[in-house]
């Protein structure tokens, strides 16, 4: 693939194959910075794309009760609602093994998205920062997180040092509570799962240009990031 020479980009045969990849080398990473300090961090994102590497990593044994998990992102939502993120990480990551992991839920029912900003990042008080993995999608239209081209809140989120903001986008459903790209840019490692000849491209036409407005998944497509691609 044209234009990849400024992130680390491997390509895989099919889904299986990337996930495996990925899994082990996400457990690695988390059992090294756990012998090393104690504690490791990780933060996640939602989609169908991520469902089998969350199933191979709860398989893995490392020490899962010194693991925090969380979000990158989530909607508005119940975590029982089927469009929860949370829902889909309790199902699919939080089990076998891993389900000794501590995990951080972004949604609050008795607040509104706005509203509930300062206590979600006061959750994170006591969870060592910067994030040890964090691990993306991307949409077609660029976005990564709930960092939305179309969302009035995107220059906020391109631009604050909190932790989590709360997005309003134009082009999808629900209020949405993302990481900030401050936060995205910090971690420690930084991988971009994606999937498809429609994300293939997405890819290559964030890689052709440098407005990060319009495709927020410029920001972090340097020579941090680690991307993953299968058909």
């Amino acid at each position: 693939m044209q234009g990849t020479s400024n992130i680390n980009y491997l390509e895989f045969d099919q889904l299986a194959d990337q996930s495996h990849f990925l899994a082990h080398k996400v457990a690695d990473i988390l059992q090294s910075q756990i012998t090393r300090n104690e504690q490791a961090s990780l933060a996640v994102s939602g989609g169908s794309t991520p469902k089998k590497l969350f199933t191979l990593l709860s398989l893995i044994d490392i020490e899962w009760q010194k693991v925090t998990i969380t979000l990158v992102d989530d909607r508005w939502l119940p975590a029982d609602h089927k469009d929860s993120n949370q829902q889909l990480v309790a199902q699919n990551l939080l089990q076998n093994y891993a389900a000794k992991a501590h995990f951080i839920g972004l949604y609050h029912s008795d607040l509104a998205a706005d509203q509930a900003i300062p206590t979600i990042n006061s959750h994170f008080s006591n969870v060592a920062l910067p994030f040890d993995v964090i691990l993306l999608g991307m949409g077609n239209d660029g976005h990564t997180a709930s960092l939305f081209p179309c969302c009035q809140q995107i220059d906020a989120g391109l631009a604050t040092s909190d932790l989590y903001l709360a997005t309003h986008p134009n082009t999808a459903e629900y209020a949405r509570i993302s990481l900030s790209a401050d936060a995205i840019d910090q971690a420690k490692n930084l991988f971009l799962q994606i999937k498809g000849t429609d994300k293939q491209r997405t890819l290559s036409t964030a890689l052709a240009g440098d407005n990060v407005r319009e495709m927020p998944i410029r920001r972090f497509l340097n020579n941090k990031i680690t991307v993953l691609w299968c058909p």
